[in-house]
């Protein structure tokens, strides 16, 4: 048997340092909730490279003893427990004694620090574990930590860090459940000597919503507030309109922690049932808070965990939080109003009138009772010397929005507003069209500003079958008609087929994308911004090249947003910002995978928006080039999503079903 050794103190170091020091993100979430153990008002914290070579979290909390300061590098060392029975009521966020040892014992540190009590302050220097200095020096009462060359002495650990936009979203992640969770400390993010958000502190979760994510998600919100048994819920959720593609920005905290609830998300679930699209997500900031007796936060080093001793309470807690937040706050339905008068342009009908969805009710409140209206989010002041919020480009007045305008309604049908949609405009006609064009759209503003046509499906269906491989010789094939704006009915030869229109162009977009690559690109007149989860900002800005290939202009806006300047062609009408937070999500939960894997991703997003729509009308010419294409290609068999595209009876089976055949 091999001999039983005690591992000398770097080896151990560096296997406990493993523990709690994953990556940048870890040593900065140990920093700041150090700095919030300390009872500091204000955090601010930079870094370079990702914060793979630089690490700076400043306080101006109380501050370390110049005695204790070379015993705050020690495993262990703590200020916060004192017994096995202090583990039974923890308040603060560190207790282990894990996080500056640990931090120490792979990079490179320099600590400096006053107490109100001491007339100097203190400068420390670390290395690998090794103290190399420590000596008197003039700093204000809090601490700074300047965190360098991280994994400089393990190598090996660097090969798995990112690339360094990638950690620093992860760092930003962090600050933002930290933000979040404290909303009563100033935090202030700097990254790459750009100030990425600043929060107002004061307490207000409403005021560090918006300044995190901005004025579009914060409008979406509803005040939370509800207690069951010795349970407090607290926070804000989002109304069912203000719904996301994926479950990245729910954030749960409990006492002040920001920690994975299990049972948190089906209870959000339960709640907004029948309220909110199939496959659709709320938002929520919920703050739970209950005695420190009934929860475990002794369970993983990182303290993400949490253990609860009656899972069911804290389900039932965010159910009926979230219920009620629902039943007095969310009053706004989808409306109809006529919008000012304008000169009808060149060749558009003159008994036209222009409307617009909006939505009718109260602004988000900003408080739980009744009473007078709140300011809106514009009006919510910046931090006392912080930069203003970030803008968000407006459009200007009469200049065309960046959204697309609905179809109109089909007749004796109110018209629904899609969930997060901005007020958009619509063409009414009231002269009646003529047969396969009754329901067509009027024309649409494009994404690029400038007046055009309607979709000239006949010309799209060509060129899909001008880009695969020549339409064999067949018989001819003859188009019966259209049921339900949505199944043609053609036959050839002694075969009928019911196809599903808006399935089989999904598939003969998806797989010209697929052959021919980059699609045709249309800059947009107003770029949109787009507003992401830390998340889904991290998988688009991963994946900007695969955007490319498929067609997307798209740069990082700093803040968690993104700007779009161009998209495929095909999708020149469509709403580009949900286009894509929709594909944002899927990136965000498939496996990690190829770049090609990921461009299917996004072509099936691609497809899916630019094919023919179940109650778009065709022409008779138009359905005509589009069954004679899809006839003639023999891989256009299932849509992307796995569904048929068309079904098949033959005549025998027909005259079998009438008793016209034995």
């Amino acid at each position: 048997m091999p001999e039983i050794k005690v591992l000398p103190k770097s080896v151990a170091e560096l296997i406990a340092a493993g523990e709690v020091v994953e990556r940048p993100a870890s040593v900065v979430k140990e920093l700041a909730e150090n700095s919030i153990d300390a009872g500091a008002a204000g955090i601010t914290v930079e870094i370079k490279n990702g914060g793979s070579r630089y690490i700076r979290v400043a306080d101006n909390g109380c501050g370390i003893r110049r005695a204790d300061v070379p015993t705050a590098f020690l495993p262990h060392a703590t200020s916060k427990i004192a017994s096995a029975d202090d583990l039974n009521a923890i308040f603060t966020l560190g207790f282990r004694g894990e996080a500056l040892p640990s931090i120490a014992a792979v990079s490179k540190v320099y600590l400096l620090t006053r107490t109100a009590e001491e007339p100097a302050g203190t400068a420390y220097e670390i290395e690998g574990g090794e103290e190399k200095s420590l000596a008197e020096a003039g700093c204000p009462v809090g601490t700074t930590v300047v965190v360098k060359d991280l994994f400089y002495n393990t190598p090996a650990r660097v090969k798995f860090l990112k690339k360094d936009v990638t950690e620093g979203n992860y760092v930003a992640d962090v600050l933002v459940r930290a933000a979040l969770s404290h909303p009563e400390i100033r935090f202030t993010f700097i990254r790459d000597e750009k100030r990425v958000f600043s929060t107002p502190g004061g307490g207000d979760l409403y005021a560090a919503v918006y300044a995190v994510f901005g004025k579009e998600v914060a409008e979406q919100l509803l005040p939370c507030e509800s207690e069951y048994g010795d349970i407090r819920v607290s926070g804000f959720v989002s109304r069912p309109l203000g719904n996301r593609p994926n479950r990245s920005m729910q954030y749960f905290f409990v006492n002040g922690r920001s920690v994975r609830i299990p049972a948190a998300a089906p209870a959000l679930d339960r709640a907004y049932k029948n309220t909110i699209m199939v496959g659709k997500f709320p938002m929520c900031f919920l703050s739970l808070e209950l005695p420190c007796a009934r929860t475990d936060v002794n369970v993983h080093p990182t303290k993400t965990e949490i253990r609860f001793s009656d899972e069911s309470k804290i389900f039932e807690a965010v159910f009926y939080a979230a219920r009620t937040a629902l039943s007095r706050g969310d009053s706004a339905r989808p409306g109809v109003r006529l919008a000012e008068k304008r000169q009808p342009a060149a060749g558009e009908a003159q008994d036209a009138r222009q409307l617009s969805f909006v939505e009718d009710g109260p602004a988000p409140a900003h408080g739980t009772e009744p009473g007078p209206a709140e300011p809106r989010p514009e009006h919510i002041p910046a931090p006392p010397g912080g930069p203003q919020p970030r803008p968000i480009p407006k459009t200007e007045p009469g200049a065309p929005p960046v959204f697309p305008a609905p179809k109109p309604a089909p007749p004796g049908k109110t018209p629904s507003r899609a969930a997060g949609a901005r007020p958009l405009g619509v063409q009414v006609l009231n002269a009646p069209e003529p047969p396969f064009t009754a329901g067509k759209p009027a024309p649409e503003t494009p994404a690029s500003g400038e007046a055009a046509p309607a979709r000239d499906f006949q010309a799209e269906f060509s060129a899909l079958s001008a880009a695969g491989k020549p339409p064999r010789q067949a018989e001819p094939v003859r188009v019966v008609g259209e049921v339900f704006k949505t199944y043609i009915i053609a036959e050839r030869g002694s075969r009928m087929f019911i196809i599903d229109k808006h399935a089989a162009h999904e598939r003969m977009i998806f797989n010209s994308l697929s052959r021919e690559g980059t699609p045709d690109a249309q800059m947009l007149l107003t770029p949109a911004v787009v507003g992401l989860s830390g998340a889904e900002y991290a998988a688009v800005i991963e994946n900007i090249e695969a955007f490319g290939r498929a067609g997307y202009e798209i740069e990082d806006f700093g803040g968690g947003s993104v700007i779009v300047r161009a998209c495929p062609l095909l999708l020149a009408k469509e709403d580009i910002v949900s286009l894509v937070r929709e594909i944002a999500g899927k990136l965000l939960q498939g496996d990690p995978g190829p770049t090609p894997e990921k461009l299917d991703w996004i072509y099936n997003s691609t497809a899916c928006r630019a094919a023919v729509k179940a109650g778009d009308a065709l022409k008779p010419e138009e359905m005509q080039r589009f069954v004679e294409t899809l006839l003639a290609d023999e891989n256009v068999k299932y849509c992307p999503h796995g569904r048929p595209v068309l079904y098949e009876l033959t005549k025998a089976e027909l005259e079998k079903r009438f008793g016209r055949t034995d």
